[in-house]
Parts: structure tokens; C-alpha cells; sequence
């Protein structure tokens, strides 16, 4: 165990709520995704909104890392 630091092993109710934004957003970017690319067809807008879903997806995983990251230090 570190000597220069305390666990701090409570977590504010703001933290969980962005928290749980985060992970339901990035959760529900993935589903559409997936769904768009099983059913969607091909056409521009559905390539377009398949590519603002993966976009998403990819920035609310840096999110939830970045979240975790930031809390563990």
C-alpha cells in the first residue's frame, strides 16, 4: 500500500450519474450500431448514421476509461 495516499472508497452521487449516462449512452450507440449494420441496408443515411453510432460508441469508451482513470488517482 501506498504511504502517501488514503483510499478514498466513497463515490459522489454526481459521479454515478455521469457515470451511468456515459456507459447507457455508449451502450445504446453500440446496440444501434449493431442493428443498423444487420438491418439497415445500404443507403447514405443509414452509413451515416451507422458511422455517428461507431463514432459514439468509440468516444464513450475514451469516456468510461478516462472516468475510471480519473477516479483510481
Amino acid at each position: 500500500m501506498d504511504k502517501g495516499r488514503t483510499p478514498d472508497a466513497s463515490v459522489s452521487p454526481r459521479f454515478k450519474l455521469i457515470f451511468s449516462t456515459v456507459v447507457g449512452l455508449t451502450v445504446v450507440s453500440l446496440i444501434l450500431n449493431v442493428v443498423l449494420a444487420l438491418f439497415g441496408g445500404e443507403s447514405a443515411q443509414v452509413q451515416a448514421a451507422s458511422e455517428a453510432c461507431s463514432t459514439a460508441f468509440k468516444m464513450g469508451f475514451g469516456a468510461i476509461v478516462g472516468l475510471i482513470g480519473g477516479r483510481s488517482m
